[in-house]
């Protein structure tokens, strides 16, 4: 049903009308929030298949060295990152820029640049020592020799190995078969290895000796 109006003589659309219409309207922006809101749960719900996932990962021996790559659900986040911020930042540059708000492009490329960066090193157990290379090609490398400390945090789960100079690699879970890193450095070494265990004031720390286990034959 259509109405007049008296002063204009310009139809105007009826209250029945303007309920359907606002009805319309939220009824759209109710199926956006759905579709973001399943978006975000099959995200986390391949994200969570793929950490879970990650124990699976072994590392792999190369030219006399055991390699050990960040794990496939920590370069599906990082791929997934980069991507998403990159076409934000195109977005909020071409399409959404106002002159009020020129901040926000940098932002998304600041993002971008952190999400780059998080990505960690790929870490190796040589014949000479510990090696880490990152993805944009700087290199590190402890001798086995120059070797000073090893620590383990409980709190993140993170494997330090201390070098007398004060450089450190670390294996912080990301990379696979933590395990393994850690073993494989403790045998070589043979040094106690420290735990640090966070509390509410202070962190706790305790010594443990290297034991070699000894195999039947």
């Amino acid at each position: 049903m259509v109405s007049w109006s008296c002063r204009t003589g310009a139809r105007q659309p009826s209250t029945r009308n303007r309920r359907l219409v606002i009805s319309s309207g939220n009824y759209t922006e109710s199926m956006g929030l759905l579709r973001h809101l399943f978006t975000v749960v099959v995200i986390g719900i391949v994200f969570r298949w793929l950490w879970k996932s990650s124990p699976d990962e072994r590392a792999s021996f190369k030219a006399g060295r055991t390699v050990f790559p960040p794990t496939r659900a920590i370069r599906v986040l990082v791929v997934v990152l980069g991507v998403a911020f990159t076409v934000l930042f195109l977005w909020s540059w071409y399409s959404a820029r106002k002159p009020d708000e020129w901040w926000v492009p940098y932002l998304f490329l600041g993002f971008l640049a952190l999400s780059l960066f998080i990505y960690p090193p790929v870490l190796s157990i040589e014949v000479d020592g510990i090696g880490s290379r990152s993805w944009w090609g700087g290199e590190k490398k402890i001798r086995w020799e120059d070797v000073a400390s090893l620590q383990y945090n409980t709190g993140n789960r993170q494997f330090v190995v201390c070098a007398n100079d004060g450089r450190k690699i670390s294996h912080g879970g990301f990379n696979v078969e933590p395990g393994q890193f850690q073993e494989g450095i403790r045998t070589r070494t043979r040094l106690p290895l420290k735990l640090r265990r966070p509390g509410t004031w202070k962190t706790e720390t305790i010594e443990v000796p290297y034991e070699e286990v000894e195999t039947e034959e």
